[in-house]
């Protein structure tokens, strides 16, 4: 509703009936429903998560097409996959031609991420503290996982200091649009019961990324900022409920922001 408030008056009106709808019926279902909403640190959720993470995940579908779009120019050379999770981008980079390092501070996403690339290098490791040599490697990608950092700075000094001089860096996050909207890194319980396990994003505004890219001493070279799209809508849990309100609440709002940066 705030969205349009003064410049359509007449659907801001219609969100105004939905609160009407939701205060007059709270002891209806869906208002009354009640389920455990339960945040975990990021090794236990991730854990948790690792034998569903690679889908159905809207983020995933959202940011891979793009990452692989600016990868197609990358010389084939040390790539590090820097919190590499199940080793999705990792199996691409094998397959571009890289010689590939994983890093992951997760044991049980190691262990599927070894499994879909067994020619690579995985390593438990944070991304304050790579487990990697100075100027050791050509590539760094880093995938939706920075919103999780509780700083910048450190992790980009990490990702300058593992890459060559003219090396280069992909990176993927949500938006922090998306942070401070409560958008948290949820994910479905293991039977599939109601409830809503998660891992805390922490909001880094784009001024932030780019004071750690500069103290770092990594240029930027691209900056894309995908958008909620009407086939994501769905996945939003108040949809089924309120769906023209989701609609209008966040349909082509900024989602992800995605960068390539150089040494």
């Amino acid at each position: 509703m705030i969205r349009n408030m003064i410049t359509d008056t007449a659907s801001a009106r219609k969100r105004m009936d939905d609160i009407r709808q939701i205060i007059d019926r709270f002891d209806e279902v869906p208002q009354s429903l009640e389920f455990p909403v339960t945040e975990h640190d990021v090794e236990t959720g991730y854990t948790r998560w690792a034998p569903r993470y690679d889908g159905p995940n809207p983020a995933i579908d959202q940011e891979e097409p793009i990452v692989h779009a600016l990868l197609t120019d990358v010389v084939p050379g040390v790539a590090l996959d820097a919190a590499c999770g199940t080793g999705r981008h990792a199996a691409h980079l094998s397959a571009l031609g890289h010689a590939v390092i994983g890093v992951d501070a997760t044991e049980a996403m190691l262990a599927i991420a070894r499994a879909k690339v067994p020619n690579g290098d995985f390593r438990l490791g944070r991304l304050e503290a790579l487990p990697a040599a100075d100027a050791s490697v050509d590539l760094v990608t880093c995938a939706l996982s920075l919103t999780h950092a509780e700083r910048l700075q450190p992790v980009m000094r990490e990702f300058a200091r593992v890459l060559r001089p003219g090396g280069c860096a992909i990176i993927s996050d949500m938006h922090p649009f998306m942070a401070m909207t409560s958008g948290v890194a949820a994910f479905p319980t293991e039977d599939g019961s109601l409830g809503v396990p998660f891992v805390l994003n922490r909001t880094h505004q784009v001024s932030e990324y780019l004071q750690a890219f500069r103290e770092a001493g990594l240029e930027v070279t691209a900056c894309v900022e995908p958008r909620v799209t009407e086939a994501m809508l769905p996945t939003f849990p108040a949809y089924r409920a309120f769906p023209d309100a989701t609609r209008e609440a966040f349909c082509d709002l900024p989602y992800l922001l995605i960068w390539q940066l150089r040494r």
